[in-house]
């Protein structure tokens, strides 16, 4: 195809920045794919919450905690599970969708340093399926045969 009939075919959607306040309070499906187990996508939730201290806490399906974070003015979204002897384990996204995050999982353990440990995707809990539409990673093969 031509360069004219791709700029024909994009469409510009507008969005406004999301904001922390839309994300206190929410609760995500997590699946994640681990670099070390790639044929397996363990599947948990965190839910994003501010405690008494006004600070922001990821509390994870497995009782973990940790803690959460967007920064506005980049729409840099991230939340993390810190365990006392196995590390820190940070999920982060640049944020293009209300109902809808994918992004890498960066960590580290007391024994090994910092590195790239899986890929992730969630989808915000307790919304409206319609509202939400398909998730932006399926195909339109994928999309039609759910919409059938």
């Amino acid at each position: 195809t031509s360069l004219q009939d791709e700029e024909d075919e994009y469409e510009y959607i507008e969005y406004e920045n999301l904001t922390e306040a839309e994300f206190v309070g929410s609760e995500w499906l997590v699946g994640t794919n681990w670099d070390r187990r790639s044929n397996k996508i363990d599947e948990t939730w965190a839910r994003l919450v501010v405690d008494k201290s006004g600070r922001n806490v990821a509390v994870w399906g497995d009782n973990s905690q940790g803690t959460w974070s967007l920064d506005v003015a980049s729409q840099f979204f991230c939340m993390s599970k810190e365990n006392v002897l196995a590390g820190k384990e940070i999920w982060a996204c640049t944020v293009d969708d209300y109902y809808y995050l994918q992004g890498t999982v960066r960590g580290w353990k007391y024994w090994s340093p910092a590195a790239v440990l899986g890929q992730w995707q969630a989808k915000r809990l307790g919304v409206d399926p319609k509202e939400a539409g398909p998730a932006p990673w399926l195909s339109t093969k994928q999309q039609e045969k759910e919409e059938d």
